[in-house]
């Protein structure tokens, strides 16, 4: 199956990534996380989305990466 920008899978460190940008990006920021420049770097974290005035979430939001800098 081609992906709809060209994006190529890769796999770093055992982890498959949907594209060689993302992965470069992981490999950029495990380096940070070394030097300690960031820290509690984690892939895929989910985050609820809310409409105004409503408790309970409409959807979710995963993001690439998050980490504390």
């Amino acid at each position: 199956m081609r992906h709809k920008y060209g994006a190529k899978p890769t796999t770093v460190d055992g982890i498959r990534f949907h594209s060689m940008k993302e992965a470069r990006r992981y490999q950029e920021l495990k380096l940070l996380e070394r030097a300690g420049e960031i820290q509690n770097l984690s892939l895929q974290p989910e985050f609820p989305l809310h409409a105004p005035d409503q408790e309970k979430p409409v959807g979710r939001y995963i993001a690439d990466f998050e980490y504390l800098d």
